[in-house]
């Protein structure tokens, strides 16, 4: 799940951006957006979509401090 990878970061496992994009899209449409928003090259467009994914999926929201507090494109 996203959801696994977004915690594995913040838990300190070493964050790779390609690694990362490949991981999102094998998640279908879910992944799918997010790694439109990775290619768009756009930090805060990444930052949205992974928000977007923890408001729709119901995840507990102190989880979007720390993706809005990180860069997700390097």
């Amino acid at each position: 799940m996203i959801i696994d990878l977004i915690l594995d970061r913040k838990d300190g496992k070493q964050y790779i951006p390609r690694d990362f994009y490949n991981s999102v899209m094998n998640y279908g449409v879910i992944g799918h957006e997010i790694a439109s928003a990775l290619d768009g090259g756009d930090e805060d467009s990444v930052q949205r979509a992974l928000t977007r994914y923890i408001v729709d999926n119901g995840y507990c929201l102190d989880r979007v401090a720390f993706i809005t507090s990180n860069q997700w494109l390097q």
